[in-house]
């Protein structure tokens, strides 16, 4: 009897530490979006709102707020493959502005930026989309590389922004 409910323990544990990162990742990635003006930015901010809608179909199937089928979450991990790859190209011109949520570091520590999203493509290629439980297994990876990456080269949002 204690084993199903130590495992349910586990399992909820897994899935708060994962909403925990998502909440994290989910910063509006809209905000001040309208004052870009630089088309290489709106390129980038477009490739990173695509992941986060990837990764939010994963995780809301994961998690049980929307039913899973496989076509959609194999869908999604095609997405999630295909930006990672394309992160290094979005960012090799050094282009900032005010709300462009880019840290200068990104061009200063070239290599480790393009090794950390090389290590959110390999997750992206783990993900497990064949199944809840393969998403349950394989997607908290990739929530974290993700997150890796965010923490030491995005600046926090002004979340006072509505827009």
């Amino acid at each position: 009897m204690a084993r199903p409910r130590q495992r349910r323990f586990h399992i909820f544990a897994a899935l708060s530490v994962l909403g925990l990162c998502l909440g994290l990742l989910s910063a509006d990635l809209n905000a001040g979006s309208a004052v870009i003006t630089d088309k290489d930015i709106r390129a980038r901010l477009a490739l990173m709102r695509e992941q986060k809608a990837a990764l939010l179909t994963l995780s809301d199937m994961m998690a049980g707020r929307r039913i899973f089928h496989p076509k959609p979450a194999k869908a999604a991990r095609r997405v999630l493959i295909e930006n990672t790859r394309k992160i290094p190209r979005y960012f090799a011109k050094q282009q900032m502005e005010a709300n462009s949520h880019a840290e200068p570091e990104i061009w200063t520590r070239w290599q480790d930026f393009e090794t950390r999203a090389q290590a959110a493509r390999q997750a992206a290629k783990q993900i497990n989309a064949g199944s809840v439980n393969g998403l349950r297994r394989s997607l908290p990876a990739m929530v974290q590389a993700c997150h890796n990456c965010h923490q030491t080269y995005r600046t926090t949002p002004n979340r006072a922004i509505t827009h």
